[in-house]
C-alpha cells in the first residue's frame, strides 16, 4: 500500500479550514443581516405599541368623557322628568281653575241674562208709566207758548218801567257812594286813635298755676300749694321760675325755668314733686311760681296740635311722635281740638316743625311722583296757613321746644 504524503494531509485540512471559516463568515453575515433586520422590526413593533399605547390613552380619556357626558345627560334626564311631572300637576291644577272659572263665567252670564230680562221688564212698565205724562208736556207746551206771548206783548212796557227805576237806583247810588267816601275817611282817623289805646290779648301760658310752699327732704323733694282738687294728677310736670315776669322772657323757648319738677304725689290741696332739673346758682325757694302751658286749675285750654314734632330728639320728625304730644295734653286735662280750622276760642297752636317746600314734578313725572308731590304740597300749604291765621287772630303758637320749656319737661 502506498502512503500519503504528509504535507497533503495538511493541505486539505487547510482547504478544509479555509472552507469552513468561509462557510461561517457567510453563515454570520446571514445571521447579521437577519439580526438587523429583526432588530428593524423589533423596533417597529415597539413604534407600533406605543403608537397603540397613545391611542388606547385617547381612547380611555373618550370614554371617561363619554362616561361624564352620559352622567350629566342622565342628571339632565332626571331633572326634565321632575320638571315635566311639576308642569303636568300644575296643567292639572290650571286645569281644575279653568273649570271653575268657566263654571263661574257661566253663572255670571245667566245673572246678566236674567237682569237684561228684568231690565227689559223696567224699562216697558216704565214706559207704561210715563205715557199719561207725555201727554201732559204736550198741553203744557202749548201753555208756555201762550205765555211767551204774552210776555212778548208786556215787553216794551216793562223795560221802560225799569229804565226807570235803574235812573232812580243810579242816583241813589252815586249819594251813597260820596257818603262811603266819608265814613271811611271816619273810619281811618278811629283806627288809628284804636291802635293807640289796643290792649293785648294775654298769653295763657304766662299765667301761674301754682307755688312752692315748702322745699326739703330726700331726693330734692318739694311741696306744692296745688292738689287733686285742683285737677293735679301724679307725673304732671312744671317749670319753676321765681317771677312770673321772668315767663316773658322766655318767647323762643331758649331761656328755660330755673328748674323743672315732676309731681309724685297727690293729696287733696298739696302735691309732693321731686327736681328733675335744677340750674347752678338758682336753688328753688319758697314762693317760686308754678308754669304748665297745658294745665290750668280752673280752665280747660283748648289746643290744635299740627304738624310732624321729633319728641325723641332722633333728628326725624314724625306724625306718630304728634301722638305722644296730643296724649300728654289730654292727661294734663287740656283738650285737643281735632281739626286743622284755626277758630277764636283756641287758646293754642302746637306747631311742629316747618315743613319744606316740595318742587314741582317735572314733565314725565309718574302718579307716584305726583301724588307725593300733591301731599306735600298740601302739608305745606296748610302749615302755612294756620301759622298766618294764628298770627292774624293771636293765638298763641308753641313749638316742640317752647312747648317742652312750659310744661316743665326734658333736661
Amino acid at each position: 500500500m502506498a502512503t500519503r504524503p504528509a504535507g497533503s494531509g495538511v493541505l486539505v485540512t487547510l482547504v478544509v479550514f479555509v472552507l469552513t471559516t468561509v462557510a461561517f463568515m457567510v453563515a454570520f453575515v446571514v445571521v447579521l443581516g437577519q439580526s438587523s433586520a429583526a432588530i428593524d422590526d423589533l423596533q417597529k413593533i415597539k413604534d407600533t405599541n406605543k403608537n397603540l399605547n397613545s391611542q388606547l390613552a385617547t381612547a380611555k380619556k373618550d370614554a371617561e368623557a363619554l362616561a361624564a357626558t352620559q352622567t350629566e345627560l342622565t342628571t339632565d334626564r332626571d331633572r326634565l322628568k321632575s320638571t315635566v311631572a311639576q308642569q303636568e300637576s300644575t296643567l292639572q291644577g290650571t286645569g281644575k281653575k279653568t273649570a271653575e272659572l268657566q263654571s263661574q263665567i257661566d253663572a255670571l252670564n245667566k245673572s246678566l241674562a236674567d237682569a237684561i230680562a228684568e231690565h227689559l221688564t223696567a224699562t216697558e212698565a216704565t214706559k207704561n208709566t210715563i205715557a199719561p205724562f207725555t201727554n201732559a208736556t204736550t198741553d203744557y207746551a202749548k201753555s208756555v207758548e201762550e205765555m211767551q206771548k204774552i210776555a212778548h206783548d208786556s215787553k216794551e212796557e216793562l223795560e221802560q218801567r225799569y229804565r226807570a227805576r235803574i235812573e232812580d237806583l243810579q242816583k241813589n247810588i252815586d249819594g251813597l257812594g260820596a257818603e262811603r267816601d266819608t265814613l271811611r275817611t271816619k273810619l281811618e282817623q278811629a283806627e288809628k286813635k284804636l291802635v293807640q289805646f289796643e290792649v293785648k290779648p294775654e298769653d295763657p301760658s304766662s299765667l301761674v298755676d301754682g307755688h312752692i310752699i315748702e322745699v326739703g327732704g330726700p331726693d330734692s323733694t318739694v311741696y306744692l300749694d296745688i292738689g287733686q282738687k285742683h285737677r293735679v294728677v301724679p307725673g304732671m310736670t312744671f317749670e319753676v321760675f321765681s317771677t312770673p315776669e321772668q315767663v316773658q322772657n322766655n318767647k323762643d323757648g331758649a331761656l328755660r325755668g330755673k328748674a323743672s319738677i315732676q309731681v309724685l304725689r297727690v293729696t287733696d290741696d298739696t302735691s309732693t314733686a321731686r327736681v328733675t332739673r335744677s340750674s347752678p346758682n338758682q336753688p328753688v325757694n319758697r314762693n317760686d311760681v308754678l308754669i304748665n302751658a297745658v294745665y290750668s286749675p280752673t280752665y280747660t285750654y283748648r289746643m290744635l296740635v299740627y304738624g310732624k314734632f321729633d319728641v325723641n330728639n332722633d333728628g326725624k320728625a314724625s306724625a306718630g311722635e304728634t301722638s305722644v304730644i296730643r296724649n300728654r295734653i289730654q292727661e294734663w286735662g287740656g283738650v285737643v281740638i281735632d281739626s286743622e280750622k284755626v277758630t277764636g276760642d283756641l287758646d293754642f297752636i302746637v306747631i311742629g316743625n316747618p315743613p319744606p317746600k316740595p318742587s314741582e314734578p317735572s314733565a314725565t313725572a309718574g302718579d307716584i311722583e305726583t301724588q307725593a308731590y300733591t301731599q306735600a304740597k298740601n302739608e305745606y300749604d296748610t302749615y302755612e296757613r294756620i301759622t298766618k291765621e294764628a298770627k292774624d287772630a293771636r293765638i298763641p303758637m308753641l313749638n316742640w321746644n317752647r312747648f317742652k320749656a312750659l310744661t316743665g319737661q326734658g333736661n
